[in-house]
């Protein structure tokens, strides 16, 4: 016989060796441990041409390029996914309002005689402008990283004036804000603007007995100058704006009200979910946790207003809070004595409150999802706040899909491209039978089903490996009915024939769609539910055997 033709056509038809990988006894009678390893590949003898075992760590390096699959300490196979949903930074969310003051100066409050004994006229007043926030806010103190103090000051008085103004709850490390404005102009039509930097400014804010209002005390000092002439206007005035504006805060201390920190629709895809998959199949235990880091100084209320899936077809499902206020979580935050500090919190959605089980049966490839949050749930007074620009909140999902379940015609299904070449039919007519032996020692706590459909060059179904129904089936391993493990593996033998005319139908063969249908064992008549850990595995021994037509010349 040509070998070197004999080894071509055993690697053309490699494709179809490796099928019964997969496959159950056919025929158990057959003595396995009487095959000879030293033998060679013969007209008609079976002869053995592979022997492995794989055990789930083997599986994983071939799966995790995705960086799905884990174990717990005890080995049991984790399928995990994480996201980043939410990240916020206190500066994109809080902002101190610009605020404006107005204050002025009439002729009647100098008290102005008709003919004016003396020179100068002064007042001294303190005024305790409101400082207003838009979310219920009462702080007392706040670091200024950047603003900006304009004062507009205008003056109808015919005289010069000289305006003193001294903020003392406005400092610079330590030093209050004072200016002078002198007014030189005896025109009556005075006016001037005069803006100051007020980058690392600190202020502090004054509480008032019996308002919800915090105040920013300023005092002034105004002199008017008349140099004894009598030039005074009824309508004479010094007018006063302040404006704060463009405030950015580099920490803020007190109250800061009912502030919605978080505000976040989003959407996220599960990757492992991204194949349509049929049957049934339900996870025991999963988890979907929302990892909370926080490092402001401030408690809050986090509420889960949507959780939905969409599976591949468009079709959705609700994730389902039982009772509905385990939809609502808090989350850590440190004490003023923590400051600078970041809390984590982890939020766990489970079998015990919510629906998770029912909801990733359902296969979501995609998750919509809508999450706020609140500050301060109780309430002023219970809680002392504080907030830097660095402050922030992150929001991760973890999904944890311990490999624990039981399933029912679960099906995972895969096309593989070019299995045979074109002119790969020249060297299988010279085949009349192949013969295929494997032995499997299933260490898996799975029922496994196997079909080949194979397809054209145009992804047409031209055969399938099986008739329908014929389809053989590896035979799970025992499992313990408490701990869900395997307590023994179970071994099969399976014969497999090929004649020429099966090879004739799938001469056009090109492509070919693998699915193979999982089941859990059953036990006492219902299904099991199983475990798999890394060390579970299969091993296998393969033999081929095949005949050649007695009248081939290329022999």
């Amino acid at each position: 016989m040509n070998r070197f033709k004999f080894s071509g056509i055993i690697k053309l038809i490699m494709p179809i060796l490796l099928i019964p990988l997969f496959i159950q006894c056919m025929h158990d009678e057959f003595d396995f441990d009487k095959l000879d390893d030293e033998m060679e590949i013969v007209f008609g003898i079976l002869s053995p041409v592979a022997y492995g075992s794989l055990n789930m760590g083997d599986l994983i390096s071939e799966f995790d390029s995705s960086s799905y699959i884990s174990t717990d300490p005890d080995g049991l196979l984790l399928l995990t996914y994480q996201d980043s949903l939410i990240s916020y930074v206190a500066g994109d969310l809080l902002e101190i309002p610009g605020q404006n003051f107005f204050e002025y100066f009439i002729e009647s409050d100098f008290g102005f005689p008709v003919a004016p004994p003396v020179d100068t006229f002064e007042i001294n007043r303190t005024v305790m402008f409101p400082f207003t926030f838009d979310n219920g806010e009462k702080l007392d103190s706040m670091i200024l990283d950047a603003g900006s103090l304009i004062f507009d000051i205008a003056s109808t008085f015919q005289h010069q004036a000289e305006v003193d103004i001294e903020i003392p709850n406005l400092k610079l490390n330590g030093s209050v804000f004072s200016q002078t404005f002198t007014i030189s102009d005896e025109s009556g039509s005075y006016a001037a603007s005069i803006p100051f930097a007020l980058d690392g400014y600190s202020i502090q804010l004054q509480d008032s007995v019996g308002t919800d209002t915090m105040f920013f005390p300023v005092e002034f000092h105004v002199e008017v100058y008349t140099n004894g002439v009598n030039t005074i206007s009824l309508t004479d005035q010094i007018d006063i704006v302040a404006n704060l504006t463009s405030l950015d805060f580099d920490a803020i201390f007190g109250y800061i009200g009912d502030y919605e920190l978080l505000g976040e629709n989003g959407e996220f895809d599960l990757g492992f979910f991204d194949t349509p998959l049929d049957g049934y199949i339900e996870f025991e235990n999963p988890e979907i946790n929302l990892n909370i880091i926080n490092s402001y100084g401030v408690p809050a209320e986090i509420n889960i207003n949507q959780f939905t899936g969409f599976d591949e077809s468009g079709d959705s499902i609700q994730m389902i809070f039982n009772p509905t206020s385990a939809s609502t979580f808090r989350y850590a935050f440190p004490s003023i004595d923590e400051y600078g500090e970041t809390k984590d919190t982890t939020i766990s959605i489970n079998g015990d409150n919510s629906t998770v089980s029912e909801f990733l049966a359902f296969f979501p490839s995609n998750i919509k999802y809508n999450i706020t949050a609140v500050s301060n749930p109780d309430g002023e007074g219970v809680n002392y706040n504080f907030v830097n620009d660095d402050s922030k909140i992150d929001v991760n999902l973890e999904l944890i899909l311990p490999l624990e379940f039981k399933a029912d015609n679960f099906a995972l299904t895969d096309t593989v491209e070019d299995i045979l070449d074109e002119g790969w039919q020249e060297d299988a007519d010279i085949i009349d039978k192949i013969n295929i032996m494997l032995e499997v020692t299933n260490g898996m706590p799975l029922d496994v089903d196997f079909q080949i459909t194979f397809m054209d060059a145009s992804y047409n179904p031209v055969d399938t490996l099986f008739a329908e129904g014929t389809q053989p089936i590896i035979a799970a391993a025992i499992v313990d009915p408490v701990s869900h493990e395997v307590i023994s593996s179970n071994k099969k033998t399976s014969l497999i024939q090929y004649s020429n005319l099966d090879i004739e139908r799938i001469k056009d063969a090109r492509h070919a769609i693998i699915r193979a249908g999982l089941k859990t064992p059953s036990v006492e008549g219902e299904l099991a539910t199983v475990k798999f850990f890394d060390y579970y595995t299969v091993d296998f021994n393969l033999s081929v055997g095949v005949n050649i037509k007695a009248n081939t010349n290329d022999l």
